[in-house]
């Protein structure tokens, strides 16, 4: 009988998967949103059903029997887009390292080209920016056996796949999940996730590649709310105010993605209100790649485009016949409104 129950449970998530990849076949270019700057792109965005995804598990070659990927950032250059992103096997110590892919024709193809980052702990979440002209990534590394692994800041050697760690600039007793880093005013900040996905925490430093920066006196500056306590991509500078997205984990992990507007941040204060009333992203419902979860988003404006990533997980048979299958969308768009 447990050979027979086995047997179909493989059948079921083969099925699956080959639904999962039938509809992504389906819609491979990037999707259009139209638009005229970021603001629409995010109105748009809003329920929006997304095409993807452009970047799965076969889609990487070399590193054995892959369970998804996720988390996926951009670093954009001309004509040319590349694509970080967390790579999960169960079968692998550690299980999830930092995979690359790239694209020469603005994400409507893309050539997986190996692993940017691995290390002797879990590492997910890349996120990949620029910095007086250097290039740095912050990966999560939470994740790990050691309870309090630090926020580790990374620089390229020779861009995409070499990095040498710089600093560990938020060391402490928490566990620090998906950490944002941006400059705001006169110093840089973080924002990291030390809860149960339902807590926030700040810190911020005159240096960016200094260790230890200094912990907000409000820390944590958000408690007890699991609707958006977890960072889930790149935030975006506006004059007076920064969009922030964060998981939805009320339900469960990763469920929706939310967009925040941060409102005050000092070495005193930190204040955010959603921006909708719902969520930005969520599940398509029905048999769609994404028609489970979605919990992360990076979209950017570069030289007149919108460049948007994200992510989904199938929602028929997940935690009964199979467990997460992550993949990963992205898409393009004209800042003057033609779709690419």
């Amino acid at each position: 009988m447990n050979r027979i129950i086995s047997a179909l449970r493989r059948f079921a998530r083969l099925w699956v998967l080959g639904v999962h990849h039938t509809l992504a076949s389906r819609n491979r270019r990037p999707f259009e949103l139209g638009t005229t700057d970021v603001q629409t792109a995010l109105n748009r965005l809003e329920h929006a059903q997304l095409p993807g995804p452009v970047f799965r598990t076969s889609d990487v070659t070399n590193h054995g029997n892959l369970g998804f990927v996720a988390d996926p950032f951009l670093h954009v250059e001309g004509r040319t887009v590349h694509l970080f992103f967390e790579v999960f096997s169960p079968h692998r110590d550690p299980t999830a390292a930092i995979g690359h892919a790239v694209s020469d024709d603005e994400g409507k193809s893309w050539t997986h080209t190996g692993l940017a980052l691995e290390a002797d702990h879990h590492l997910s979440f890349p996120y990949v920016f620029t910095a007086a002209d250097e290039i740095y990534m912050v990966p999560d590394i939470a994740n790990s056996d050691d309870y309090r692994a630090p926020a580790r800041l990374y620089r390229t050697t020779s861009f995409p796949l070499k990095w040498e760690p710089v600093a560990d600039i938020i060391t402490g007793p928490d566990k620090y999940q998906d950490t944002i880093v941006f400059q705001w005013g006169s110093r840089w900040w973080a924002i990291t996730g030390t809860g149960s996905n339902d807590e926030l925490s700040v810190y911020y430093s005159k240096t960016l590649t200094a260790p230890d920066w200094t912990p907000h006196p409000e820390n944590p500056v958000v408690t007890d709310r699991p609707s958006a306590g977890r960072p889930a991509g790149r935030p975006l500078m506006r004059e007076d105010s920064i969009v922030a997205f964060f998981q939805d984990c009320t339900a469960e992990y990763g469920d929706k993605l939310r967009a925040y507007e941060i409102t005050s941040l000092d070495t005193l204060t930190y204040e955010d209100r959603p921006m909708y009333d719902g969520a930005l992203l969520e599940g398509s419902s029905g048999l769609g790649w994404n028609s489970g979860r979605m919990h992360h988003l990076d979209i950017q404006s570069v030289n007149g485009k919108i460049h948007c990533a994200y992510d989904g997980d199938v929602g028929v048979g997940r935690n009964q016949i199979s467990g997460s299958m992550w993949a990963i969308g992205v898409g393009t768009t004209d800042s003057t409104g033609s779709g690419q």
